[in-house]
């Protein structure tokens, strides 16, 4: 007999990579459903959410928690309200043995459904820092799966568990119909990819057009601009042979990116993070100045603490075309240490999922 479980939550790249183990599982039959916000234009949404679940996607407004503003809040209240009335509806029509989140305030009142209707539910925090939605929902779930030791509240430390985060399987890749060809070039004209995380950041962006003639003929560029500033970026960089802007990475060109490239230019969301640290990459990282409770610093210290001699960070507010030309330059000679030759997956979620149908 199938196992129904129910997926939910805004930080998408570990949920897809539990949907892939959840495909694989030799347990279980899973038939897996998902809700998540409704974000019309969200790049996993429409390329990898989609075709894993079909019609088992559902999208609805979760109303946000604002966590030093009670009166934007407040304000928030009918639409909670209203997900919290969707999510039980959706709840009854999918009837999951348990439901799992991953971020986000979608989260909270999909959780809170499937306490009012007694499914048992799990939350999993991906950063170095508990989330508002996190501490929320360990009021209702039964278990708080971490991708860190974190310091926790009595009420959450009973019930936690170090599960450690689910990395993507693509980082693991080889291979790369886009930039395959560039192997033999990046022998001698080494891989820098620029990015900004998912969006990608338009303060990194012009900040290294400023550079980039300085680094063009020593090195081979990919730079993830993200879908608004594709049209300025390739307005002021042209003619540049070894240079290869585009809107976006997606999962079939990620792990050639990432394992062949000599210095990563990124933001510090936690999911890169633990990316980098276990290819053992090279990395200037420029931390969100204005991430929740600070956690793209943390993730960056905590990164640093991890490959020490790899990793520059730059605070937004020092960032200037200067410093990031000397970090790059820096870590372009610095040698790196052989990323993993297999694929490694973190089964642990999954088997404390197990524990609960």
């Amino acid at each position: 007999m199938p196992k129904k479980i129910l997926i939910t939550g805004n930080h998408h790249t570990p949920a897809i990579e539990l949907i892939q183990q959840l495909k694989d599982d030799p347990k279980y039959n899973w038939l897996i459903s998902y809700i998540t916000d409704n974000y019309s234009a969200d790049y996993h949404i429409k390329n990898s959410l989609k075709p894993l679940l079909n019609q088992n996607l559902y999208q609805i407004r979760g109303g946000k928690f604002y966590r030093y503003s009670i009166l934007k809040t407040i304000k928030n209240i009918p639409q909670i309200i209203s997900a919290v009335f969707k999510s039980i509806k959706l709840i009854k029509k999918i009837k999951p043995d348990i439901v799992v989140s991953f971020g986000g305030y979608i989260t909270v009142p999909v959780i809170l459904a499937s306490k009012i209707l007694d499914i048992p539910s799990i939350t999993h925090e991906q950063t170095t820092t508990l989330s508002l939605s996190t501490k929320i929902n360990a009021l209702f779930c039964r278990s708080v799966c971490l991708s860190f030791d974190n310091k926790l509240p009595s009420y959450i430390k009973n019930k936690s568990i170090v599960t450690g985060n689910l990395l993507r399987r693509q980082i693991f890749s080889t291979t790369s119909k886009t930039y395959q060809h560039l192997e033999k070039i990046i022998k001698s004209k080494p891989l820098i990819f620029v990015s900004g995380g998912n969006q990608s950041s338009s303060v990194i962006n012009l900040t290294f057009l400023k550079i980039i003639d300085s680094l063009i003929n020593k090195f081979t560029i990919i730079h993830h601009t993200g879908k608004s500033d594709l049209a300025m970026v390739k307005n002021k960089v042209k003619n540049h042979k070894n240079y290869y802007p585009t809107s976006f990475v997606g999962p079939d060109d990620i792990g050639w990116i990432l394992n062949n490239s000599q210095v990563i230019v990124n933001r510090s969301g936690a999911n890169y993070c633990q990316e980098i640290a276990t290819l053992k990459r090279n990395s200037v990282l420029i931390p969100l100045s204005f991430s929740q409770q600070n956690e793209q610093l943390k993730n960056a210290l905590w990164l640093k603490s991890k490959l020490a001699d790899n990793t520059i960070i730059i605070e937004q507010d020092n960032l200037n075309p200067d410093n990031l030309l000397q970090a790059i330059n820096k870590l372009s000679d610095q040698k790196l240490t052989a990323s993993p030759t297999k694929k490694l997956t973190n089964a642990k979620l999954l088997s404390v999922i197990h524990k609960y149908v």
